[in-house]
């Protein structure tokens, strides 16, 4: 056979063999576990699983991760979202000062109402025809069960350490917000408690229900008075002193509080100050006002918490701008109030 006819050949055997190489890789079919989740490796008895597809590994880790939050009830975002939130910031003497804020969180490492997912893995993972990654993901029923007790273990001894400090303190007020440092620790271990009856469907003790029933029984022997200052047209003044007093007084009665006259002697004073002024610098036809709402709660002239929002508001006239600070000025200086003490 001449050189150029062995050339012939074995190019014709190469392109063949290609062929027949390309035909067998797409022969391939996709994993069961893509369809099917469980498997004898991984059976539910013992896991919980989750699959997810993306255009790149970290993508279907991702939406795997997404789609297992949904098993357990909570929200896991994948991107940089905002979130509003008020804290509590707890100082010596008693005082508790809140803030109204805003976080920039960054989502792209899994978070969730839960804090997280715990023991969560990546065990398979499969390239279709298309160049999209699938991603099998796997959480050990037992082993996360085991994690999250732990945790709920060193929750319960914070929440234990608070309750004894509050039944130190004489003041019913200064006891109510003592023990509101247990309420967001509680309510983080029965979001942890129930975790574990997903995972190994067992029972555990929670104690948000026993820190809002003392914090309800502790509001009902408190009454308070509401001592208000507005900055605003004389015209106005009335009206809006009407409406902070309204708002607030519905407030405290929703959380149980009483709220009394400011005569009555000894008890504590709730003071809200509203102040607004027009902005110096107006351009174009629009006129833009600044408020600022402060609350502080006193007793026997000690501070024991506060609150202050600020913000601007504009409309056409100043009269309209005013009456929108005012409203914005209720909704979310009550609203940020109100989360504070739930």
């Amino acid at each position: 056979m001449s050189t150029l006819k062995k050339g012939k050949y074995l190019a014709l055997v190469l392109m063949v063999s290609v062929t027949v190489l390309i035909g067998c890789v797409s022969a391939v079919k996709p994993p069961k576990w893509i369809t099917t989740l469980y498997d004898h490796a991984y059976s539910e008895k013992n896991y919980i699983c989750a699959v997810g597809s993306g255009s790149t590994r970290e993508n279907a880790i991702n939406a795997a991760f997404a789609a297992l939050s949904q098993t357990f009830n909570t929200q896991v975002e994948s991107m940089l979202t905002y979130l509003g939130y008020s804290s509590a910031e707890t100082k010596g003497g008693g005082e508790t000062i809140f803030y109204d804020n805003q976080a920039m969180l960054d989502q792209s490492r899994l978070t969730s109402k839960s804090d997280r997912i715990v023991g969560g893995e990546v065990v398979n993972t499969y390239v279709d025809e298309n160049q999209s990654v699938w991603v099998r993901v796997a959480v050990n029923r037992q082993k996360s069960a085991q994690i999250y007790a732990k945790e709920m273990g060193e929750l319960v001894r914070e929440i234990n350490t608070i309750k004894k400090r509050a039944q130190g303190v004489k003041s019913p007020l200064l006891r109510y917000f003592q023990l509101l440092d247990a309420q967001p620790i509680a309510l983080e271990h029965l979001q942890l408690a129930q975790q574990v009856s997903l995972l190994i469907g067992k029972t555990e003790k929670t104690y948000l229900h026993e820190i809002r029933q003392e914090l309800d029984d502790l509001a009902a022997t408190i009454t308070l008075a509401l001592e208000v200052e507005v900055e605003t047209p004389q015209e106005e003044q009335e009206r809006t002193q009407k409406e902070i007093i309204g708002a607030f007084r519905a407030l405290f009665n929703d959380f149980g509080f009483k709220v009394g006259e400011l005569d009555e002697r000894g008890i504590p004073r709730v003071k809200i100050a509203f102040f607004v002024k027009e902005d110096e610098n107006q351009q174009g036809p629009y006129v833009h006002v600044h408020y600022s709402l402060s609350v502080t709660i006193e007793e026997a002239g000690k501070l024991v918490g506060s609150y202050q929002k600020g913000q601007r508001e504009t409309a056409l006239s100043a009269k309209e701008a005013r009456y929108r600070a005012l409203r914005s000025a209720l909704n979310q200086g009550v609203e940020g109030f109100k989360e504070a003490l739930k």
